[in-house]
């Protein structure tokens, strides 16, 4: 009953918020309370490798072929912890006494739920229709609470997303119909056992691989179905943008590693010189495009959106140590961009800009969130010691046999994104304020209230760059049968 408690825990705090309790310290409270089920499920996964709470599958000649099964195995792991801990600092960090604070806080407890639906979902109706209700309170959020165009980044993010969501809908569908009428089903792991033993023909996967790739690639804002992300991250308020950029955003990645890799192996094969050339884009377009920026809210924009490049460079390698540093690089990428955005929004609320220009002299005058801003942009950046390295010197190993010049490209990333993290921190922290910022002065984090939401992911990002093996660890027996033919 552990997988279940983590969805009604978030709907009962829905609930009572809606009937009138403290919103933060409700959401809060639930949240916290959530990792309990999570630490006792994850045992069953240590143990056995796998657990699960549902029906058996159902014959395949139902009408309608959909159960509510709920699963967690090594793969997943990583992806719900990752989901629980930056729920808790999202949550954490949110303001309290904000317009519209009941329904801001379902909002946010909505997007955490909706994550964790998906992540656990072995049925893939489930699976898609938890990142829907997801995105829903996603647009509110942005549309509601964010700042600058946020009409336009709420209405582009919804127009790109759902597209996306409609193609991968397509290569979901695709996917069922092109299995035998006698071994049809939603359940994944009932797909990849058939798939394995009665192959889709290499055209069949061409056409399922690229669908897949469009609609998750698209909800990963992979080039060019990426223009929706920097606006929509720089537009957001910081709790939505911690809880999107750093955990839904990773839907679309383990989609790609649950159906796209095992399931239409020799397509994804084929239409790998295309993923070689999109996260090409990724790396070099927006990096390039992050050296441009001067609001640092779209500079963490473009970055967070430069680092996938790196992770369907691990998609595609072909290897386990490859996919292990795809795995880790998603869970670096989720903590660091989230506390990222946390820092981005304290700096902002505190100042009243993020225009970089305008924040000189913030480590003399803010040293504990200067702290917190070198960590964000040190782990961004790749610095030996804190998870995304872990990640990408994995990724470069196990893609270099195949990919070599992909490689070469992706280690340029790391330039870029140091050239673009080490600019900001210098503008930032030593720099020269402007006289209207410095006038009404800048107030540091005070107290444990302010800075355990940043601590928490600073300790993570550190936990998994000493130790990746909490990460792949669990997740390499998976890993190893989505390459077995």
């Amino acid at each position: 009953m552990c997988l279940p408690a983590m969805l009604v825990i978030p709907l009962l705090a829905v609930g009572l918020i809606a009937l009138g309790s403290r919103p933060k310290v409700t959401a809060l409270w639930a949240s916290v309370v959530n990792c309990i089920p999570g630490c006792l499920a994850s045992g069953g996964v240590l143990r056995s490798g796998e657990i699960l709470f549902g029906p058996e599958p159902i014959p395949a000649r139902e009408v309608f072929p959909a159960k509510f099964i709920l699963g967690m195995d090594g793969l997943s792991l990583s992806m719900v912890w990752l989901t629980l801990l930056v729920t808790v600092a999202a949550i954490g960090s949110a303001q309290a006494g904000i317009k519209r604070e009941k329904e801001y806080f379902i909002c946010l407890l909505l997007i955490g739920l909706g994550a964790l639906g998906a992540f656990l979902s072995v049925d893939l109706f489930y699976f898609f229709t938890f990142h829907e209700v997801a995105l829903v309170p996603t647009f509110l959020l942005v549309g509601i609470w964010g700042q600058g165009d946020r009409a336009g980044a709420a209405w582009r993010m919804t127009v790109y997303l759902m597209l996306g969501s409609m193609v991968l809908l397509m290569g979901l569908i695709g996917l069922y119909l092109s299995l035998p009428e006698t071994a049809r089903s939603l359940d994944w792991r009932v797909l990849g056992e058939t798939v394995r033993a009665n192959p889709l023909s290499p055209g069949t996967q061409r056409i399922l691989a690229a669908l897949l790739l469009i609609g998750f690639g698209t909800l990963v804002s992979l080039v060019p179905f990426h223009s929706w992300a920097p606006g929509g991250y720089a537009s957001a308020p910081a709790p939505a943008a911690m809880l999107h950029a750093g955990v839904l955003k990773k839907f679309g990645l383990y989609g790609l590693m649950r159906v796209a890799l095992p399931m239409t192996p020799d397509g994804w094969k084929e239409i790998g010189w295309i993923v070689g050339l999109l996260l090409a884009g990724n790396i070099l377009y927006l990096g390039l495009a992050a050296l441009q920026q001067r609001d640092f809210r779209w500079l963490l924009g473009f970055s967070s959106a430069m680092h996938m490049g790196t992770v369907f460079l691990g998609l595609i390698s072909g290897t386990v140590l490859g996919l292990a540093g795809a795995l880790t690089l998603m869970v670096g990428h989720g903590l660091s961009a989230a506390l990222g955005f946390a820092v981005a929004g304290e700096i902002s609320r505190r100042t009243g800009t993020s225009w970089m220009q305008d924040l000189g002299g913030l480590a003399q005058r803010a040293p504990k969130l200067w702290f917190y801003l070198m960590v964000a942009a040190m782990a961004s950046m790749g610095l030996p010691g804190l998870a995304n390295f872990a990640g990408e010197i994995m990724i470069f190993f196990g893609a270099w046999a195949a990919h070599p010049g992909l490689v070469g490209i992706a280690a340029w990333g790391v330039v870029l994104s140091a050239v673009a993290m080490l600019r900001a921190v210098r503008a930032i922290a030593f720099g020269a304020m402007s006289p209207a910022v410095s006038a009404e002065g800048v107030a540091d984090l005070q107290g444990i209230r302010e800075t355990w939401p940043l601590a928490a992911l600073s300790l993570a990002l550190l936990l998994v760059g000493i130790v990746p093996l909490v990460v792949y660890g669990p997740a390499q027996p998976v890993l190893e049968r989505l390459l077995t033919p």
